[in-house]
């Protein structure tokens, strides 16, 4: 799997995707598909530096974060000291436990580089489900997101916070070999775009994947898909899909 963001980016990740993002709407969103299933316990993987877990932890429900980076883990246990957050590889980890629904979020699928990869995830998500249990997650569709790549060498996002301008210039190189597969470079800048003054570089290899692809996978490792949802993001065309773990 290809390492989320470096540690040394978790402060600016968190302040950047907290104007991309309006954690609320987030929050509705996923606990509005949540509830239809009633479960007792939430586990979020891909929990980042703790936004969205705020919402579920201020509505006093049983919620456990995950992140494969420990500097976001930081940050999450600093903003919700009340919250329970664990350090983890979604491909491979083993909760105390096991829980009702999983939700994956943030596009952390992307960074699912490998077949083996992604039914490792699949067979954890498995393993760590109650009977019947649910697993949401969104990824980006590469029918719609490569030919953009293509028309459009380099993408910039803007976000403010805390009267910072924050801008990430991105490129993406598409690999034609492997699964769909990109390299993504991108530079971070303080208030302008200024190449003598970048705060920050990043650098990933990420995954799209076709609709079918990933119905294919979730049949593969045994689950039921009960629902899928054509999401436009800040950035991207995804795909969410609910599933439910066959017994």
């Amino acid at each position: 799997m290809s390492s989320l963001y470096p540690d040394e980016m978790a402060e600016i990740y968190d302040a950047m995707y907290q104007s991309f993002i309006d954690y609320k709407n987030e929050y509705i969103f996923y606990n509005t598909l949540l509830q239809k299933y009633h479960p007792e316990n939430i586990l979020e993987i891909g929990s980042g530096t703790g936004n969205l877990a705020r919402h579920f932890i201020e509505n006093h429900q049983n919620y456990t974060g995950l992140d494969y980076s420990k500097s976001m883990i930081a940050i999450s246990k600093k903003r919700n000291p009340n919250g329970s957050f664990i350090h983890g590889d979604m491909r491979d980890f083993n909760l105390e436990q096991k829980t009702d629904a999983i939700i994956i979020t943030s596009r952390s699928t992307s960074y699912l580089i490998s077949n083996n990869d992604i039914n490792d995830t699949f067979k954890s998500l498995y393993n760590n489900l109650n009977p019947n249990g649910i697993v949401i997650f969104d990824f980006i569709d590469a029918n719609r997101f490569i030919p953009y790549l293509k028309e459009n060498d380099t993408i910039i996002h803007a976000a403010k916070y805390k009267e910072v301008n924050y801008i990430r210039k991105s490129n993406w190189e598409v690999s034609s070999q492997d699964n769909f597969t990109l390299e993504w470079t991108a530079k971070y800048y303080r208030n302008e775009v200024d190449d003598h003054q970048i705060i920050a570089n990043d650098y990933a290899t990420v995954r799209v994947f076709t609709l079918n692809e990933m119905q294919l996978f979730l049949y593969l490792n045994n689950f039921e898909i009960l629902e899928t949802i054509d999401r436009k993001t800040y950035a991207y065309d995804t795909y969410v899909i609910v599933a439910q773990k066959k017994s």
